[in-house]
């Protein structure tokens, strides 16, 4: 029997590494899931897509997490991976 494959939505992020490295993207959650949930899992990696692709970071060495406001995507549009913005701007996320 198989699994119904619940809907995720991106989530525009600004990730603060301990060494000071900034990775702008998005990460995917599940509807009523919140992104704390991602860093509080036992997984020791999440992926974020960037612009670069998706990267695997070790969530130890996360030492800030931002939520970014749909105003700061626009203004970084060219920090981030394609993004539809007009789902963003319909949705409460």
């Amino acid at each position: 029997m198989s699994q119904a494959k619940l809907p995720k939505f991106g989530v525009p992020v600004r990730i603060m590494m301990a060494d000071k490295t900034q990775f702008f993207g998005v990460v995917f959650v599940r509807q009523g899931q919140r992104v704390l949930d991602l860093f509080c899992d036992e997984r020791p990696f999440l992926p974020v897509n960037t612009k670069a692709g998706v990267k695997l970071l070790n969530k130890q060495h996360a030492v800030e997490i931002d939520l970014m406001s749909l105003e700061e995507m626009l203004e970084n549009r060219d920090l981030f991976p394609d993004v539809d913005f007009d789902y963003l701007r319909s949705n409460n996320w």
